[in-house]
């Protein structure tokens, strides 16, 4: 089967079985790379509150970018998955207010406030399988980032994930959310400026 032809399912299989298959100790270096690329990118200071998933399993690890997040004052917030295609964020004060959740995911206590809507003061930061420059992104199959910022085009979007998730195009469709920003050991791709915004 030509790379064109491939389906969403089989780029998504394809991409975490590179991303499982990395040696432990290069996973770890990259991760450290993002975090530093990620800490000095203007998007990230300008932003006041930081909305970031808190990382499972073999994803690049975002426990730096929480920590750090709050030791310069940002607020933070992390997703808490409430239905089918649905979640919401919730403010965070540290690390100790996660449990584990939907799938033995880390998601925020039932203590924690629920974070308004991002807006132009907020930088979200997505999950996902598989990305290409163009900003386009494979998530896991649920929808939910997809769902939640539907018609939200105020807040920042960047994407941590390490290189061999990038591709060279993935199929995309009208309601799916693109990233403005991929951050990976080895670059910052800016997605929307520096490729064409067809799909």
């Amino acid at each position: 089967m030509g790379k064109n032809a491939e389906t969403k399912e089989e780029i998504r299989k394809q991409a975490l079985k590179l991303r499982a298959s990395m040696d432990a100790e290069k996973r770890s270096a990259a991760g450290k790379k993002i975090l530093e690329r990620l800490l000095e990118a203007p998007f990230y200071q300008e932003a006041e509150s930081i909305y970031c998933y808190a990382s499972f399993q073999d994803e690049a690890d975002t426990a730096g970018v929480i920590e750090k997040s709050l030791s310069l004052g940002k607020k933070v917030a992390v997703p808490r998955v409430m239905g089918k295609r649905e979640m919401e964020f919730f403010f965070i004060a540290g690390m100790d207010d996660l449990r584990p959740g939907m799938w033995s995911i880390p998601e925020p206590g039932a203590w924690c406030f629920r974070a308004p809507r991002p807006d132009v003061d907020a930088l979200v930061v997505l999950p996902g399988a598989a990305f290409d420059r163009a900003g386009r992104r494979i998530g896991y199959g649920g929808g939910y980032y997809d769902v939640y910022l539907a018609g939200n085009t105020k807040c920042r979007k960047a994407a941590l994930a390490f290189s061999v998730q990038c591709m060279e195009r993935i199929p995309s469709e009208e309601h799916d959310i693109r990233t403005e920003f991929i951050i990976t050991e080895k670059e910052l791709v800016r997605c929307l400026q520096d490729y064409p915004q067809t799909r």
